[in-house]
């Protein structure tokens, strides 16, 4: 039995080849568009708005990924942000810092990204590094401002008709779970916090996870394990580009 059929046999599918899989992340290049998902989440800076809705005329659902919770050097809207908003690194990602979420200037920089997603026609958006609060920002953020500025951000999301994706932060979801419309988590098996996941399974919405390839899982028994969990689980490197696997 060949590899791609062996994985099919157990319900993991190459992304990219003949068999749906129900979604797929990429932010870096190369892209593959013509993949046949369900969903499919995207850097909204690398794809026109005529890119986007060729992609809703095939049924697929396009999220776009927003960064709300940090500055990044690589971005049009890169001066926009007062020097005294911006924080320390984001770790491994030196063209990074992270922002201060309290000052109203900082919202008002990711309602533009939010409105720019919707102008180009995303259905949703992912926002990601909201865990400012429990990182070495260098501000003193707490979970309780980052929470009102995450609910604020979703309420103007929402307003623009896009759906809203929770990123990461599971002790979040206990706050977050009735107002987002589904989550997206990176390394949950890897570092161990999937249980925190099922109330958005048990409110019949979206757990689309995504485990790195070099994290030494058995892939075959979290991919089992998903499947029993409602989980959507796929195999990426950490270039998150195109290709993988996916349970689902």
């Amino acid at each position: 039995m060949g590899l791609t059929a062996g994985l099919t046999a157990l319900g993991i599918f190459i992304i990219g080849g003949s068999e749906q899989a129900y979604w797929d992340w990429q932010l870096t290049h190369p892209y593959d568009l013509d993949i046949n998902v369900r969903v499919l989440a995207l850097d909204k800076d690398d794809h026109e708005r005529d890119t986007i809705m060729a992609l809703r005329d095939r049924g697929v659902k396009p999220v776009c990924y927003v960064s709300v919770g940090s500055w990044e050097e690589y971005r049009d809207d890169k001066d926009s942000f007062p020097e005294e908003v911006l924080g320390k690194p984001l770790g491994d990602w030196p063209d990074e810092r992270y922002v201060d979420i309290r000052d109203d200037r900082v919202m008002k920089i990711m309602q533009a990204r939010l409105q720019d997603c919707a102008d180009r026609g995303f259905m949703a958006a992912e926002l990601d590094n909201m865990d400012v609060f429990e990182n070495d920002s260098g501000f003193d953020i707490s979970e309780e401002a980052a929470l009102t500025y995450v609910k604020n951000l979703a309420a103007y999301a929402h307003l623009l008709g896009l759906e809203v994706a929770q990123k990461n932060a599971p002790q979040l979801v206990p706050a977050l779970v009735g107002t987002m419309d589904f989550i997206m988590v990176e390394e949950c098996y890897a570092y161990d916090f999937c249980d925190a996941l099922k109330p958005y399974t048990e409110a019949g919405k979206d757990v689309l996870a995504i485990e790195y390839d070099d994290a030494d899982l058995d892939w075959d028994a979290i991919c089992e394990d998903s499947k029993a969990r409602g989980i959507k689980l796929l195999l990426k490197s950490h270039e998150i580009t195109a290709g993988g696997k996916s349970c689902n």
